[in-house]
């Protein structure tokens, strides 16, 4: 390379730090990279949770994975929710599922052998589980528990930028239940900023293991009320239409993909059960009552 050429290299290289040059960077268009598309892009970025068992530290710190920054809590714009089942035999020592879900409520047709042909039907107080891997059965211990796994798949605003966020395990209840409160304001999901903590929960207090579980704000507490912000919806709709149709297009394994929050160790082996005609109704567990407020 010439010394001309070395210099001008140098002089248009600068630290990623400069923001007005990304500023300018950013405002020039149709010059290559966003050809792809945003849709290109299947992994968008994430804010996970570090938790006992994640390889990210500090533990009990909401994280960016894109950027490293940790905080003890964060304040969001849910645009859009998914929810998804997956069934893993083995538990998460399987890397992928033998069947999985992108709506909770049917096989993805890319599922070679489904469990049952529906996961849930639409009941006139939420989802009523169909295939019996999704009821909620008892233990040998006496513990609720069901074959398919539940995940929420969150597009979520942070700061103005996007990010998905993944729940599942012991932070869905809190969710379902903020959710349900949240109805009865009559507000689009997109139209309330959240702030989210966490609470660590541990082996002495009776749980399974130590862990994080998701703290919403509980809309019943009137001093809980003042972690919740309305915001003007307008703003966040075209982000919450795009991430709609973000995960109506995206591949399944956007959803049943194993989770880094999840503990890795190997899990009896659960065989499940395979029905081919839809199995008696059973009675719900609260967190399959969609809109109910008891969980």
């Amino acid at each position: 390379m010439s010394r001309n050429n070395q210099m001008m290299k140098s002089n248009a290289t600068t630290a990623m730090t400069d923001g007005s040059l990304m500023q300018r960077n950013a405002e020039l268009q149709g010059l290559g990279f966003e050809i792809f598309g945003e849709q290109e892009f299947v992994r968008y970025p994430v804010i996970g949770v570090n938790q006992p068992t994640s390889d990210y530290k500090p533990e009990g710190k909401f994280h960016n994975r894109v950027t490293g920054d940790v905080y003890d809590q964060v304040e969001v714009v849910f645009l859009a929710l998914r929810r998804s089942m997956a069934f893993r035999p083995h538990g998460y020592s399987d890397p992928l599922p033998t069947c999985y879900s992108s709506t909770a409520l049917r096989p993805d047709s890319s599922v070679e052998q489904p469990i049952h042909h529906t996961c849930h039907r639409v009941g006139p107080r939420g989802l009523i589980a169909e295939c019996p891997n999704a009821q909620w059965l008892r233990t040998n211990e006496g513990k609720p528990r069901r074959a398919c796994d539940l995940k929420y798949t969150a597009a979520i605003d942070l700061d103005g930028n996007h990010y998905l966020f993944y729940l599942q395990g012991r932070s869905i209840a809190p969710l379902e239940r903020f959710l349900s409160q949240m109805r009865q304001l009559r507000q689009p999901l997109f139209g309330m900023r959240v702030n989210m903590g966490l609470t660590y929960r541990t082996k002495k207090e009776g749980f399974l293991g130590n862990f994080y579980e998701l703290n919403f704000p509980d809309l019943t507490n009137q001093s809980e009320r003042d972690r919740v912000q309305v915001v003007d919806a307008m703003a966040y709709q075209e982000a919450a239409n795009f991430f709609k149709d973000y995960f109506d297009s995206a591949p399944s394994e956007l959803y049943h993909e194993g989770s880094e929050e999840e503990a890795k160790e190997a899990a009896p082996l659960n065989e499940g059960v395979r029905f081919e005609s839809s199995p008696a109704p059973e009675t719900q567990n609260p967190q399959d009552r969609w809109g109910r407020s008891e969980f």
